[in-house]
């Protein structure tokens, strides 16, 4: 029964999170079947927005982009976390090791279609754009500065002033009147905070 809840590990939640997402009709439509589907709510946004990020990097990773190893937390009792380590985090951890498992189970496309499901992603992609076809990007020169993660329930001040701190560190390594020409440079904003 669709409505029956019952204890999902996160290894449940994010092989049900990847082999669904491609074909779902919407991402809330996929995050209500999950919570019916006896998931955690917590669980499921930590899927979303986390286990996302490892495979957007499974994905782009052998091309040299320079990926933050940090995200930056917006938590719901207001507090600004800047620097946790990616690798501390089980969702992440958890979605990495299952890749292999997942990749079988899609087609080439389907795997693609999920692994685009991210900021980091979406920001390659407008460094592409941004430089136009038919014209040589070095991906080397790609910098992706953190990604805001927010909380489930966080407030949108919490999130800017998270956001803030993103802004902040684009200032710091690219000041204005940089005489930097060729560094692609994007602020991965919150983390698809969308219901």
């Amino acid at each position: 029964d669709a409505d029956t809840r019952t204890d999902c590990s996160l290894d449940d939640a994010i092989y049900f999170f990847a082999t669904r997402y491609p074909t779902s009709t919407s991402v809330a439509s996929l995050k209500s079947e999950m919570i019916r589907k006896g998931f955690d709510p917590m669980q499921v946004h930590e899927v979303f927005t986390i286990s996302s990020i490892a495979f957007g990097r499974v994905l782009f990773g052998d091309l040299g982009i320079r990926f933050p190893k940090v995200v930056i937390r917006a938590r719901d009792d207001g507090t600004i976390e800047p620097e946790v380590s990616l690798m501390s985090i089980p969702a992440y951890t958890r979605a990495l090791a299952l890749i292999d498992r997942i990749q079988t189970a899609l087609s080439r496309h389907a795997f693609r279609l999920l692994c685009m499901y991210n900021a980091e992603a979406q920001a390659i992609v407008k460094a592409v754009k941004a430089v136009g076809q038919g014209r040589d990007l070095d991906l080397t020169e790609i910098c992706l500065y953190p990604v805001v993660v927010p909380d489930l329930h966080v407030k949108q001040e919490t999130v800017q002033r998270a956001l803030d701190v993103v802004e902040r560190l684009r200032r710091l390594h690219w000041p204005t009147g940089s005489s930097c020409r060729r560094t692609w440079s994007f602020k991965a904003a919150s983390q698809q905070h969308v219901s």
